[in-house]
């Protein structure tokens, strides 16, 4: 049975792989609306909801002109950190790990 697992995983490895890169094809959808207002019932000094809808809607914005100049490792990779289900989807942290990512990639090599 234990061969059986490993076979089905081993064959299943690629598959997943490509949707991966599916994904970071285009900009992910993500319910800001949603993860605003949790991000401001979870801030203890209260906050704008308003406020980071529109931060996450320039940053969206951003993303979709951009999208293209960000390598697709880049973009799956973030898509991974940033838009997981269970936890907060930011557009906002999205563009700046896409950032941090190119950036770094134009630092010199020690």
């Amino acid at each position: 049975m234990t061969k059986l697992a490993l076979l089905f995983a081993l064959a299943a490895a690629p598959l997943g792989a490509s949707l991966q890169v599916a994904i970071a094809d285009d900009v992910p959808n993500f319910d800001i609306r949603k993860n605003c207002k949790a991000d401001v019932q979870a801030y203890q000094g209260g906050g704008n909801p308003q406020g980071c809808v529109e931060d996450e809607q320039s940053a969206k914005q951003t993303l979709v002109g951009q999208w293209g100049q960000f390598d697709a490792a880049s973009r799956a990779r973030c898509v991974r950190m940033v838009g997981d289900v269970s936890g907060t989807q930011s557009y906002v942290e999205l563009l700046t790990c896409l950032q941090m990512a190119k950036d770094a990639k134009g630092l010199p090599k020690d």
